[in-house]
């Protein structure tokens, strides 16, 4: 009898130990949880820089006023007047997630808002940016264009200093020079050559 009720008790302080060992795993979780889900509505609350009201009903305790302010710190005021602060990473599971239930309508509107402002931003900018690259390219195609104009107006003056050269117009004005038959006949060999030829033949 006394070793089946040894055997039992050895047990029963095993499946402690394993329960235990449960809890703190669990205990790790909530905390690991409850500092990610802190600094998510730290990061969120950032991003609208205001401060949120909380119900006293979501701290699940009476009191005149609550605030979840910068940093993820809730600030209470209790019915007295007193106030204190906690790092909402904390509270207790449940009134951590309480909070966040509490906050979270507040934290999308106000990111609706915020995101629709800065969509209208982007879009001016965009228009701007738009009717900034066509008057560019308006600029570029005027430059190209006086280009073109000034280069044809370029070369008539080239051709009109040509003409007004004296030499140029002389050497056009002048007739033209008559060929001589020296230059209409093309004689090879020389008469002497020629006379020998005829002083040979019969």
């Amino acid at each position: 009898m006394k070793d089946n009720g040894g055997a039992g008790f050895v047990d029963s302080l095993r499946d402690i130990q394993g329960e235990y060992i449960m809890l703190g795993d669990l205990y790790e979780k909530q905390r690991s949880y409850g500092s990610k889900l802190s600094e998510m509505m730290k990061t969120l609350q950032f991003e609208v820089d205001t401060i949120i009201p909380i119900r006293p009903e979501a701290l699940g305790k009476p009191c005149r006023a609550a605030y979840l302010v910068s940093e993820a710190v809730v600030v209470v005021f209790d019915s007295n007047g007193g106030l204190t602060s906690k790092p909402l990473y904390t509270l207790a599971p449940d009134v951590i997630v309480s909070i966040i239930q509490e906050c979270t309508p507040e934290l999308q509107r106000l990111l609706s808002e915020k995101r629709r402002a800065e969509t209208s931003k982007v879009r001016s900018m965009e228009r701007v940016l738009k009717e900034l690259k066509k008057a560019q390219s308006t600029f570029k195609q005027t430059k190209r264009d006086e280009l073109e104009a000034e280069e044809e107006e370029t070369e008539p003056e080239m051709e009109s200093v040509r003409l007004s050269d004296p030499k140029v117009q002389k050497e056009m004005d002048a007739p033209p020079q008559p060929r001589t038959a020296k230059d209409s006949f093309a004689f090879r060999g020389s008469f002497g050559e020629k006379q020998d030829v005829k002083a040979i033949s019969p």
